[in-house]
């Protein structure tokens, strides 16, 4: 389509300008332009088959040079030849004498003529295949940051599971009923984290509240060596979320800080909006210690990947000691 509609243009260009030259509407003067057109429209599209037929558009830039240079004189020779029998041989009656410099003149202007149009074709598909490749590449690495997210939050679900349940173990012999109903809460708990397990993103408020679930097991856990502190604004309870992220950082701060602390300690969740992002911080008593958690901190490894493949460099994470406490900082942007 774009070469019937390229060489018609040229033709009428063409036709135009002779018509103002020589005021001349005869036979011969449409016979002529209909034979140019076809002989321009047949030989680029003998060029087009060619650079098809050897993968011309494979080649790097670089190595399209000779083809196009060749390709183009080519076609000028042919086309001028082409011309020079159909019209003014047959056409206007002429002889094949003619003089070098006009073959010359004549040969290096449809050359340039069809350099500029195996410019605009090379350049027009490789404008096209450079679209095609980077949505191809688009979908394949959204397809895999899909499956590496599937592969991080289906560790998720059982690590949850596991440190729930010996929670609940420690409360057995202990306190029976407390148990009874802390099995009660982990069935809600679990029924919730495998719906959410099925999202990329979920509100915040179910994560909060799946946060919440999880904190009151533990409370019945450790009782009086566990205090909690809440403070959520409500803005931020409409922000999504990676699911079980914030839950397994507050998890992540009981197993390796508060609990192995004798007297206990606190777990203190706040979460505010800044500069249109979801600002979290995580504090738990205890310290931090980049080596062992580097061996055993499975929240802080998993949170990093799956920010990295959710956000790249928008999100922020980080984890320090901060006044005889672990300070967690989330930064999330809005999606």
């Amino acid at each position: 389509m774009l070469q019937l509609s390229g060489w018609i243009v040229y033709v009428g260009v063409v036709g135009y300008f002779n018509f103002l030259a020589n005021n001349d509407l005869s036979a011969s003067f449409w016979l002529s332009l209909t034979s140019v057109f076809l002989i321009t429209l047949s030989t680029s599209h003998l060029f087009r088959c060619l650079i098809i037929k050897r993968n011309l558009m494979e080649l790097p830039v670089v190595q399209l040079i000779i083809p196009i240079f060749l390709g183009s004189l080519l076609q000028a020779i042919v086309t001028y030849f082409l011309k020079f029998i159909v019209i003014e041989v047959w056409i206007e009656g002429s002889t094949f004498l003619t003089l070098f410099s006009n073959i010359l003149s004549g040969v290096l202007s449809w050359f340039f003529i069809y350099l500029l149009w195996s410019l605009f074709y090379f350049l027009f598909h490789y404008v096209t295949n450079y679209k095609k490749e980077e949505i191809k590449n688009l979908k394949w690495q959204a397809a895999k940051n899909e499956i590496e997210l599937n592969r991080l939050i289906s560790q998720l679900n059982p690590h949850f599971v596991f440190n729930s349940m010996n929670s609940i173990r420690a409360l057995i012999d202990e306190n029976p009923l407390l148990a009874k109903k802390a099995v009660t809460e982990l069935s809600n708990v679990l029924r919730n984290s495998l719906l959410m397990g099925k999202k990329t993103l979920v509100p915040f408020s179910e994560e909060l509240k799946m946060v919440e679930d999880y904190l009151s097991l533990e409370k019945m856990r450790f009782e009086e060596k566990l205090n909690i502190k809440l403070d959520i604004d409500e803005g931020s309870k409409s922000f999504l979320v990676p699911p079980l992220m914030i839950q397994t950082l507050v998890e992540n701060g009981i197993k390796h800080g508060t609990s192995k602390l004798p007297k206990g300690g606190t777990v203190e969740v706040n979460a505010s909006i800044e500069a249109d992002k979801l600002k979290v911080i995580i504090y738990n008593s205890g310290f931090y210690d980049e080596r062992v958690s580097s061996e055993t901190g499975f929240g802080i490894s998993n949170t990093k990947q799956r920010l990295e493949l959710l956000y790249g460099k928008q999100a922020v994470f980080s984890i320090k000691n901060e006044d005889d406490k672990v300070k967690t900082l989330l930064l999330i942007p809005r999606k």
